[in-house]
């Protein structure tokens, strides 16, 4: 099994949000939870060869838990790197959605007066970047054990 806060260490070296300053170690958590939930879910590969869950041990830590003919194992690094960049594709959603919330709620000018305009288009195509690069990661992962047997 793999703690999740292996995970958690590779996600908040890669983002940055001052929102996580203003709120508890508790909330941070349980917010990195619903992101890691989320990445199990776009993980496919992952969750239809392994079903991973989380699970909690009797001191309180959580962790991933894997099982390979009933045995379970620690997430290989190129899994843990794959959810950490599955938890920023859910973390970069809400930051998305703030910006097009903002953006619909004022009016224009209000908008680029307040927000820099131009950062909701530059934050779309990020996004769409960060996906696409999450999709990579799952084909290289998918095809990392093929060896090009079975073409005639």
């Amino acid at each position: 099994m793999t703690p999740v806060s292996n995970i958690y260490a590779r996600i908040s070296v890669l983002i940055e949000d001052s929102r996580y300053c203003k709120i508890s170690d508790e909330e941070i958590e349980f917010i990195f939870e619903k992101y890691i939930e989320t990445a199990i879910v776009l993980f496919k590969e992952l969750n239809k060869k392994y079903k991973p869950r989380i699970v909690e041990d009797e001191f309180g830590e959580k962790f991933i838990k894997k099982t390979i003919n009933s045995d379970d194992e620690d997430l290989d690094l190129d899994e843990e790197v794959i959810l950490a960049h599955g938890m920023i594709i859910s973390w970069h959603n809400s930051v998305v959605l703030r910006d097009r919330f903002l953006k619909q709620n004022l009016n224009t000018s209000d908008f680029q007066q307040l927000s820099n305009a131009t950062m909701l288009a530059n934050n779309e195509v990020l996004h769409e970047r960060i996906e696409k690069d999450f999709i990579k990661m799952r084909i290289r992962y998918r095809n990392r054990d093929w060896s090009g047997d079975g073409f005639e």
